[in-house]
This record gives structure tokens, C-alpha cells and sequence, in this order.
């Protein structure tokens, strides 16, 4: 029990508040700032143009060697005698068209099954102006303009029709065989 003589303290006690480091708020802004900017960056070099081949064409000065995406349809169709074997890398020679403007193409490796004469493909490369591979090539029905294409990606265009024989046939066909039973 407290003694009588002793008075309790009932006054209010400061807190002493903590405070945060006055650098601190500075700091978050530069860091978000940071990622921001490096954000910017790398969405703006790491990022390719869509081009339609008569846009690349109008464009491949400026374009100097920075990679993009030209679309285009085949012209003819890749025979073997548009295939080469260079320095123990496999390049087939085609030109692409769109809107009657002629893109000459070589690209490193074998195009994909679909690739025909005729259907839209999207090529991921840069131009070239000079020489190529095989420097006696000449397109058949190309440019020929001294400027080609150098791609070593081929996206074909498909088309998303499934109709209701294609999903049936898959349904059946696409079953493993049941083990017999003994």
C-alpha cells in the first residue's frame, strides 16, 4: 500500500515520437524514379516494330540495323535449289511481297512446314544492304535491289478453323489404344 505521505505523479508523460530519417522519403523517390526509368528502357530496346514489307522498304534507311518484324507473303514456293549450305549454316533464299513491293529474304535455317507460296508469314530480322551468302544467288521474281532481309525466325499464318469434322477426327484419333484385356 503507498504511503500517504508520497503523492502519485498523475501528470501526462510526453512520448518522445521516433522519427524516421528525414533522408528516408528522399530516398523511396529516387528509387521509384530508378525503377521507372529503367523500366522505360527497357520496354523501348527491347520492343519491335510491326512493318508491312512496302512500309520497311520506305523505311530501311532509317531502320539502319535494328531488328524488327516485316510481314509479307512468299512469292514461290522454297525449292531446293534456294537452299544452301555456307560455312556450315543452312540459308534459304525467297523474296516476300506486300502491296507489289518486293522484299529479298534470306533467312538462316529451313523455313516451317507451312510456309507457302502465297501465305502471309512475319519474318523477325534487320536489312542488309551488300553481298550475300552466296553472292552469285539471284532472286527469281525478287528485288534484286542490293538490299535483302536477314531473318532467323518464320511465323506462318494459320488459319483457326476448326470445324466440327477437325474436332471429331481429333477426338477419335487422339485416343491412346486400351490395353487389351486377358
Amino acid at each position: 500500500m503507498p504511503d500517504d505521505n508520497q503523492a502519485m505523479d498523475l501528470s501526462p508523460r510526453r512520448q518522445e515520437s521516433k522519427k524516421s530519417p528525414q533522408w528516408l522519403p528522399a530516398l523511396t523517390v529516387i528509387v521509384i524514379a530508378g525503377a521507372v526509368i529503367i523500366l522505360v528502357w527497357f520496354l523501348v530496346t527491347n520492343s519491335q516494330s510491326f512493318l508491312p514489307a512496302d512500309e520497311a522498304v520506305e523505311s530501311r534507311l532509317e531502320m539502319g540495323e535494328r531488328r524488327f518484324q516485316l510481314l509479307g507473303s512468299p512469292v514461290t514456293n522454297v525449292d531446293d535449289d534456294q537452299t544452301f549450305i555456307i560455312d556450315g549454316n543452312e540459308y534459304t533464299f525467297f523474296s516476300v511481297s506486300f502491296d507489289g513491293i518486293l522484299v529479298d529474304v534470306v533467312s538462316q535455317g529451313t523455313p516451317p512446314d507451312l510456309f507457302d507460296e502465297g501465305i502471309p508469314v512475319v519474318l523477325e530480322g534487320k536489312w542488309v544492304q551488300g553481298p550475300l551468302p552466296n553472292p552469285l544467288y539471284v532472286f527469281e521474281n525478287g528485288a534484286n535491289d542490293g538490299w535483302w532481309f536477314a531473318t532467323n525466325r518464320i511465323l506462318v499464318k494459320h488459319d483457326n478453323d476448326y470445324r466440327e469434322d477437325r474436332i471429331g477426327d481429333a477426338e477419335e484419333r487422339g485416343q491412346l489404344p486400351k490395353a487389351s484385356e486377358s
